[in-house]
């Protein structure tokens, strides 16, 4: 098989360790990450990515190479590998910068066996006061992917936080999302340059022309229910988990959220999300907010932060992401926004796992202007006959 070109220090290592292990070139060893992943969603069974990276010397800020760093780099090279089995899966990072490997059947704990052994292995080298010397980027860039369902990886966030705080230098340790595995070419980057362009365009032409609309809203809202806020704020889970502060026109009665809980037992999604028609928590204008979708005239402002996008999936409630099996985590991948798939294809008709499916369908199209330019369309056409919002 094709050996793509590489730093001659890691191959040199390679010929060295004569791995039994095939050496992939990179697209193939992306297709085998991307493999593994769906993989594990089936089996529950976590594996690590790690990349190891051979251009130490640029990106580590110790100067120009030396001895010592070569013998550093040998060293902690040759205890990874020693760690590897039959089934483990060994290739070159796309960027030609060094090797990707796939520990397979691995969590934190095997993360630490090597951790230590590297450090054990310096200390009797005389090389241990070489990782005293703050690196710009760390040798290794670990990801673990458990497969498990949301609320118990939630659970992993301070385990992480932990092993950063004291390997940050030499090790970092990070949860593996899609957008690790779908290592974008430069027209896609470019594609969402120019997303984020149209996006800032388009919101701030909309703030102006529909500020009467606004201010009807904001009015009716208040006279419709005194007690409560015009805006209603609410955290949701955007892209890659981060949490962020969204906006909307309240269409309930401030009492919502405690009433919720009576009325589980109605929610008509079959899935972690709950809607419900005719549900008692609206007040009468907010169903006509909801039914035209113009409770969601606020979320220009999270476009224009940049917490949300014009299209994209909708944003969840922590609570909903808590529930989540890892193949419908796959949709925050992608910045969420106003409008996506299911949104013109029945909105709330749909029930969740119709939804989570049309999700994941975009985001593996994510920045193709066309398709986003067909969508926000079929929106328009779909909010004004105000069909499936409830």
């Amino acid at each position: 098989m094709e050996q793509e070109s590489v730093n001659p220090a890691i191959d040199s290592l390679l010929n060295e360790q004569k791995l039994k292990n095939i050496m992939y070139p990179a697209h193939l060893f992306r297709a085998r990450l991307n493999e593994e992943f769906l993989r594990a969603n089936r089996t529950r069974r976590p594996f690590l990515y790690i990349k190891i990276y051979s251009h130490q010397y640029d990106f580590f800020g110790w100067g120009s190479p030396s001895r010592t760093v070569e013998k550093t780099w040998r060293v902690s090279v040759l205890t990874m590998f020693s760690h590897l089995k039959f089934i483990d899966v060994l290739g070159y990072l796309s960027e030609g910068s060094g090797i990707g490997v796939i520990l397979l059947n691995s969590d934190l704990t095997t993360l630490e066996s090597i951790r230590k052994e590297i450090l054990h292995k310096l200390n009797d080298a005389g090389l241990i006061q070489t990782l005293r010397i703050t690196p710009k980027k760390p040798i290794f860039e670990a990801y673990l992917y458990t497969g498990y369902q949301e609320k118990d990886n939630l659970d992993l966030t301070e385990k992480f936080n932990e092993f950063n705080s004291t390997n940050g230098s030499f090790f970092s340790l990070k949860r593996l999302n899609l957008d690790h595995i779908w290592e974008h070419p430069n027209k896609i980057h470019f594609r969402h340059m120019i997303k984020r362009v149209v996006d800032l365009t388009c919101t701030s032409i909309a703030l102006i022309l529909l500020s009467p609309l606004f201010l009807f809203c904001a009015i009716a809202v208040k006279l419709s229910d005194p007690k409560g806020p015009v805006i209603f704020k609410q955290t949701r889970v955007g892209r890659n988990g981060k949490l962020f502060t969204m906006y909307k026109f309240r269409s309930m009665y401030v009492d919502a959220d405690e009433r919720k809980k009576e009325l589980m037992a109605q929610n008509e999604t079959g899935g972690k999300t709950f809607k419900m028609k005719n549900d008692p928590r609206i007040y009468p204008f907010g169903r006509i907010l909801r039914k035209f979708s113009l409770d969601e005239l606020p979320q220009f402002i999270n476009i224009l932060k940049g917490d949300m996008s014009i299209v994209g999936p909708r944003p969840p409630i922590p609570s909903e992401v808590a529930e989540y099996e890892p193949w419908h985590r796959m949709r925050l991948s992608v910045t969420p926004g106003l409008t996506c798939i299911w949104q013109v294809s029945g909105r709330s008709n749909i029930p969740f796992e119709g939804q989570m499916r049309l999700d994941n369908d975009y985001i593996r199209r994510d920045g193709k202007i066309g398709e986003d330019i067909k969508l926000i369309l079929k929106t328009f056409k779909v909010v004004f006959k105000g069909d499936g919002a409830y």
